[in-house]
């Protein structure tokens, strides 16, 4: 077998079905999350994977040609909400991506960036 690893797990598509039947489903959000032109749009498993190991160094580091971590990413699980499995990770600006594990949009999952938004707005 010569193809590369990565090839034989990435499929380069947005919804990946697994072997066990779970449906895996990739977004991305390429703007500041209080934008509000930003939402979540489809991507396939090889961009966001690379926006993923991207979000994990430092962006201003990277330009310098500096290898840091990125202090400023979170990442937190989302089984309740999205299936078990499902995350939401962002670079602390304006790079973000949620996978779900349900077959299901962030919005079907009540994560959609405009109802959180609307959800700060009620509280501030």
């Amino acid at each position: 077998m010569n193809e590369p690893p990565l090839r034989r797990v990435l499929t380069g598509r947005h919804e990946v079905i697994t072997v066990s039947g779970i449906v895996l489903r990739f977004f991305l959000a390429d703007a500041e999350l209080s934008d509000p032109d930003c939402g979540w749009e489809p991507a396939c498993d090889w961009d966001f994977q690379r926006a993923y190991e991207n979000a994990l160094f430092d962006p201003e580091a990277m330009e310098r040609g500096d290898l840091r971590t990125n202090t400023s990413r979170i990442q937190f699980a989302l089984d309740a909400l999205a299936g078990p499995g499902s995350y939401f990770w962002s670079d602390g600006g304006a790079k973000a991506g949620i996978m779900t594990t349900n077959g299901k949009t962030p919005e079907d999952c009540g994560l959609g960036l405009a109802t959180a938004r609307k959800n700060r707005e009620g509280v501030a």
